[in-house]
């Protein structure tokens, strides 16, 4: 992780240093980031273990160097957890498939592998990948209009339903033992909420 994060800094300032004049053009600058976060993305989705989340941080950290507007950081996060979405599966069914004794827990996608049908497995989680991506273009605007004239509604009623849902998690929860620990994690998480929510942190990109 450490070589790759170094390889991906070092990308970053090479291509900073070449594009820099033409890196003011918001437009440049976008396609430049979505050429290196779709070279993450595969980076990523191909070895096992790496996640676009890391490039993500990597990337924040290095956008005030980035001699362009900060859309292009924005296309390189997004181009890269894209193409991580499609080329993921593929160490998933290489290196992740049960072998014969697990057999009859293998997820559907294993199961096609064990049956000789590698090549058709790989075809349909492309196939799904390209889907959930042509669905998601149109369904974003109009569920974000609604979540924004919603939003207002249901703000002051929130803390009730986010009461609900906590209630609802503990409560079926199968034994006491798994009860207990779900009440921890909780009283955990609220916790480091209220410690660190209103809390002012700097950062590279504007808030």
């Amino acid at each position: 992780m450490v070589v790759i994060g170094g390889a991906v800094v070092s990308l970053l300032g090479r291509a900073a240093t070449l594009a820099a004049p033409a890196a003011a053009d918001p437009t440049v600058a976008a396609l430049l980031g979505v050429a290196v976060g779709v070279l993450l993305g595969t980076c990523s989705g191909l070895v096992p273990g790496l996640h676009a989340n890391a490039f993500a941080l990597l990337l924040a950290g290095v956008a005030s160097e980035f001699p362009g507007p900060p859309v292009a950081v924005a296309a390189a996060v997004l181009a890269a957890s894209t193409v991580h979405t499609f080329l993921d599966v593929v160490p998933a069914l290489t290196l992740g498939v049960p072998d014969a004794a697990l057999a009859p827990g293998a997820l559907p996608a294993h199961e096609l592998v064990l049956g000789g049908r590698g090549r058709e497995a790989l075809r349909l989680s492309a196939l799904g990948s390209g889907a959930a991506l042509c669905l998601a273009v149109p369904v974003a605007v109009p569920l974000t209009d609604v979540l924004v004239e919603g939003y207002p509604v249901v703000r002051d009623y929130l803390w009730l339903v986010l009461a609900g849902v906590v209630v609802a998690l503990v409560w079926t929860e199968p034994t006491r033992r798994a009860t207990l620990a779900a009440c921890v994690t909780i009283a955990a998480s609220t916790g480091l909420g209220l410690a660190v929510l209103d809390r002012s942190f700097g950062g590279p990109l504007p808030a």
